[in-house]
């Protein structure tokens, strides 16, 4: 992280700070996961960089699903907002992972 932030490419950060929320989640180290996404998420608001809103989104939910009280409103929250932006967008490069994500959390059956 401390080179995206010395090299000052902000569009590359939340990249960067998903994948080390996720490393963090795999570690147990739910407080660093969180921070990491609420930083990404502040960058991407600010941007507007509605694809990183979306793939936050779906790491919120993914990560914190299991985790009570859930940080932000709730885990089928942010799948909704993210499958809503997926589509807004035509990101649909994260069809399987929302689909993924669905299936995991509110036991939904892929559809193919």
């Amino acid at each position: 992280m401390d080179g995206l932030r010395k090299a000052g490419t902000t569009h590359h950060l939340p990249r960067g700070l998903l994948t080390r929320a996720w490393l963090r989640s795999l570690e147990n180290y739910d407080e660093g996961a969180r921070a990491d996404l609420d930083e990404a998420w502040e960058i991407a608001e600010r941007g507007p960089m509605r694809l990183h809103m979306a793939d936050i989104h779906l790491y919120r939910a993914r990560l914190f699903h299991g985790v009570k009280p859930c940080p932000w409103k709730s885990p089928q929250e942010d799948l909704a907002t993210a499958e809503r932006l997926i589509n807004e967008c035509g990101y649909h490069r994260r069809d399987g992972e929302l689909a993924d994500a669905k299936q995991a959390i509110l036991g939904l059956k892929h559809s193919a």
